[in-house]
C-alpha cells in the first residue's frame, strides 16, 4: 500500500524539477534576449558611424578632385 503512495509523490517531485528547469530556461532566454537587443543597438550605432565616415570620405575625395 505504501508503494502506491510513493508513485504520486515521485511524480510530484519530478514535476517540481521540470517546473524549476522551465523557470530557469525562461530566465536564460530573457537574459539572451537582453544581450541580443544590446548587441543589435551597438551594431546599429556602428552602422550609422560607418555611413557618416563614408559620406565624409566621399566629400573629401570630391574636394580633392576640385582642387587639382
Amino acid at each position: 500500500m505504501l508503494s502506491l503512495l510513493a508513485i504520486p509523490a515521485a511524480a510530484g517531485a519530478a514535476w517540481a524539477g521540470v517546473r524549476s528547469g522551465l523557470n530557469g530556461a525562461r530566465q536564460s532566454i530573457a537574459q539572451m534576449e537582453r544581450i541580443v537587443n544590446r548587441l543589435d543597438e551597438k551594431v546599429d550605432n556602428h552602422g550609422e558611424r560607418l555611413a557618416s565616415v563614408e559620406t565624409e570620405t566621399a566629400n573629401l575625395k570630391e574636394r580633392l578632385a576640385n582642387v587639382g
